[in-house]
């Protein structure tokens, strides 16, 4: 139940959309920031179901079109996954940011472990 302070017309701020956006540009401007020369000008959007557009090794998750310079995350087949090992809202997160990761890498043409070299040494 919402408050009536906030009102009938503000988004609900733990939403599967919304909240999917947050961590999915949470992500994305990491990367930018970690990758500034490599993402400059890249375009980075979220729809909901993939449209068949761009090349993609992972077609349902994310799609990247190097002639327009875009990534597109998938928010649907990403949310609806199967295979996290701990289903709670942490690793849904880490998954998330899993594939927008996997995406720069493909539209990079960069393996995941080279992008961001000694970023994980600590593990």
């Amino acid at each position: 139940m919402r408050s009536s302070i906030t009102g009938p017309s503000l988004p609900d701020p733990s939403a599967r959309v919304v909240r999917f956006e947050v961590e999915a540009r949470a992500a994305v401007e990491l990367l930018q920031s970690l990758l500034p020369d490599e993402l400059r000008g890249v375009q980075f959007g979220f729809q909901t179901v993939p449209n068949g557009l761009g090349e993609s090794e992972l077609p349902m998750l994310y799609s990247i079109d190097r002639a327009s310079r875009t990534i597109v995350l998938y928010r649907m087949p990403i949310q609806r996954a199967r295979g996290l090992h701990v289903d709670d809202d942490e690793h849904r997160r880490y998954f998330i940011e899993h594939c927008a990761y996997r995406a720069v890498c493909e539209y990079l043409g960069r393996e995941p472990w080279d992008l961001l070299p000694g970023r994980f040494d600590h593990f």
